[in-house]
Parts: C-alpha cells; sequence; structure tokens
C-alpha cells in the first residue's frame, strides 16, 4: 500500500476541514492531520488565522462576497454558504487523494476518479440522537420540519466518500443509523490527545475537585454544580462559555470558576486535582477527560455516550447516573471516592489513556488512508498482466 505519511508516494493528497473556530477538538484534529500528511496543501471552509497553530497554514475554501457574509454571520446563513461552496471546491479535485474533517465537507462532488476519506465528529445531533430536546422547545412543529429538511439533505450526501473515520464506536453506530452507511466502509480512529504532555507526578494531589470544558448546555454543568453545592468539596470549573453567569450566580462558595486556562495552567490543574467530573451529555468521545487520565487524575464520569467507556469501575474512576433512580447520583459518587479511592495508582492510569494518544492517532489515519486508495482502484484484474510486462 502507499505510505503517503513518507516523501515516496506518487499520489498527490490534500486535506480539507469544515472551518476553524473556537481552537476546539475538531480543528486540532485537522491541524494534526496536516503533521501526519506533512506535504499535503490545508484548505478550510473559513479561515481563523488567529488561533492556527504556528507550523499550520490554511487556504479558505469558500470564496464571493455573499457567501463569505453568510460564513460570518453563522446560523442557516452559514449552513447555506457551506452547502453551496463545498460542492465543486475546484482547488480540491486537482488531488489524487483527499481527507476531509466534519460534516460540511458532505457536501463536496468528488470526481470519480479521486479517494475520498472523510473524518466526521458527530451527526447532525439535534437531527438524530438528540430529537427528543425539540419537544419543549417554542415552534417545536416548524423546528422538526426544519430538521427533517437537514436530514434529507444529508441523506443525499452521506454516500459519496470511499471511507469514513469516526472518533468512536458510538459515532459509528450513529453513522450507520441515521445517515446509513454500511459498517464496513467506517473505521473507528480516536482523536489525538496529547497524553506525553501530561505526568501525574508534575503536581501533588490537591484538595479539590476538578472539570474542564466549554460552558454550554450540552456539557451540563449545572449537574456538577448542583452536585458540589451539597457536598463539602471544593471545585474548580475552567472553562469559558455562554453558561458561565448563570452558573456563578447558582454556585455556592465552594465551587471557583476560572475561565479560560493555558496549557500549562491545564496541566497543572489537572495533575493536582484530587478527582476529574466530567457530566457532558451522551459525549461523542470527550477530550478533556482523557487529558485527566494522561494527568493520572481519576475520572468521575457520567454512564452515556463514550465517556462511560473512559472509565473502569473501581479502578481509574467511577460511573455515575444523570437521574437518581438509575444508578448512582454523583453526589454519592463522590462520596464513594472519598471513601474507597481507587485500585489503579497514577501511572497505571495515565498508561491507560495512552489508547488515545497522538502516535496512535498517526497510525490509524495512515492505514486508513491506505486502505481507501487500494480498495478505489480500479484497474481490471485482466489488465494487470499487461502492466507487468507478462
Amino acid at each position: 500500500m502507499t505510505d503517503f505519511g513518507s516523501s515516496e508516494s506518487d499520489r498527490s493528497l490534500a486535506i480539507a476541514h469544515w472551518g476553524e473556530h473556537a481552537n476546539g477538538g475538531g480543528d486540532r484534529l485537522a491541524w494534526e492531520l496536516t503533521r501526519i500528511f506533512e506535504d499535503a496543501p490545508f484548505y478550510v471552509g473559513w479561515r481563523d488565522e488567529s488561533i492556527e497553530p504556528p507550523d499550520v497554514e490554511s487556504e479558505q475554501l469558500i470564496q464571493g462576497m455573499l457567501l463569505n457574509r453568510g460564513l460570518e454571520r453563522g446560523g442557516l446563513a452559514r449552513q447555506i454558504a457551506h452547502l453551496i461552496g463545498w460542492q465543486i471546491a475546484s482547488p480540491l479535485r486537482e488531488y489524487d487523494v483527499v481527507v476531509t474533517s466534519g460534516n460540511e465537507p458532505l457536501f463536496y462532488v468528488a470526481p470519480d476518479d479521486q479517494t475520498w476519506v472523510a473524518y466526521i465528529h458527530h451527526t447532525n445531533r439535534r437531527q438524530s440522537d438528540q430529537i427528543t430536546e425539540i419537544e419543549s422547545t417554542r415552534f417545536a412543529q416548524f423546528q422538526l420540519l426544519f430538521h427533517y429538511a437537514i436530514r434529507v439533505l444529508f441523506d443525499h450526501n452521506t454516500h459519496r466518500p470511499d471511507l469514513y473515520v469516526v472518533n468512536s464506536e458510538l459515532v459509528k453506530r450513529r453513522v450507520e443509523r441515521y445517515w446509513g452507511v454500511p459498517s464496513d466502509k467506517i473505521r473507528v480512529v480516536y482523536p489525538p490527545v496529547d497524553t506525553h504532555e501530561y505526568d501525574p507526578t508534575d503536581e501533588e494531589t490537591g484538595e479539590y475537585y476538578m472539570t474542564l470544558s466549554r460552558l454550554d448546555w450540552h456539557k451540563d454543568i449545572d449537574g456538577i454544580v448542583t452536585a458540589f453545592n451539597e457536598l463539602d468539596q471544593r471545585l474548580v470549573v475552567a472553562g469559558d462559555g455562554p453558561e458561565r453567569e448563570r452558573l456563578e450566580r447558582m454556585a455556592d462558595d465552594n465551587i471557583e470558576f476560572r475561565g479560560y486556562v493555558d496549557e500549562a495552567e491545564k496541566s497543572r490543574l489537572l495533575s493536582g486535582a484530587k478527582a476529574f467530573v466530567f457530566n457532558g451529555r451522551d459525549e461523542d468521545f470527550g477530550i478533556a477527560p482523557v487529558e485527566a487520565l494522561a494527568a493520572g487524575t481519576p475520572l468521575l464520569g457520567v454512564k452515556e455516550g463514550m465517556t462511560q467507556f473512559q472509565v473502569v469501575d473501581g479502578k481509574n474512576g467511577y460511573r455515575y447516573t444523570r437521574t437518581d433512580e438509575s444508578g448512582p447520583s454523583l453526589t454519592e459518587t463522590v462520596r464513594q471516592f472519598e471513601t474507597n479511592g481507587v485500585e489503579w495508582s497514577a501511572s497505571e492510569i495515565a498508561a491507560f489513556a495512552e489508547r488515545f494518544s497522538v502516535d496512535a492517532f498517526h497510525d490509524g489515519m495512515q492505514t486508513s488512508v491506505d486502505t481507501a486508495v487500494s480498495n478505489a482502484d480500479v484497474t481490471p484484474a485482466w489488465y494487470e498482466q499487461y502492466e507487468s510486462g507478462e
């Protein structure tokens, strides 16, 4: 198979990411793709060079005054700009292989002789596994009609890549169920986590618990704050977002909000925490919990989504449920942790996180691209004898 990670490949490859925003997990994954395929040009639907790392330089793919205005405006206007801008995407058509990141590039109509590998971070959540969230909203019937239209759009665009790569077994299941993609066209490659940047020996364990995420509704920091309001334990909340002011108003004095923290401070806080608490709703993957494990810190995670599989009960942490009726609550779980601790040492917890490392991501993506290229070869078997000179 062709090794696209080396200079020996005679095939050209490009990387295309839906759009840079907020220096989030999807952006970091796309930037890491440029480090695997070092000579590949990097295109983005829309660019924010202020958040790009020094070793990454992108080119904005969607151009034109009206489309750019839609990208800047956001919401439905941005989605329409992506729908129009990705279909032809002329610069991408010059390459033998394209690796895309995100959902919006699925509108791309690739040449038939091009190999296309699509990395998917999640399905359209409100149109699929989170559709029940719409029931209690205003104008629910009109929203359901809108989300149906979105599903129809994606139904016509989700069978085109040669291979899908997804960030967890959970998302693989969702891509099969909601998009109808056959299982054999999907590979799981976990997102790259800089596990080597964390060290269990960096800090002495302090007298605090920690959570870190963007403070949005789907991270459900409310549930963590409510639980710690009932506990005589200190909680540090790192991260910023639209929910911050409301969360600060509902929090008692034992809860401290740090806002955005840089990488050095994040590493120090994770290494020094008693345990990391994560309460995301049906999380697709969850990078912050893995960073905590890499720092040797036990994880108290909700028994949902991928989070439930990042916890091995009693060994590297404990799982809890969102409702008391179906299992131990977070409050009960913190008390259990205070009494029993966990079986694994900090170094054993950190070793568990290595399956999610940057190196594992590089290997997985290289293999996925090589496999897709091999499977996309349309050379008739009988023609091979002429190519070999027999």
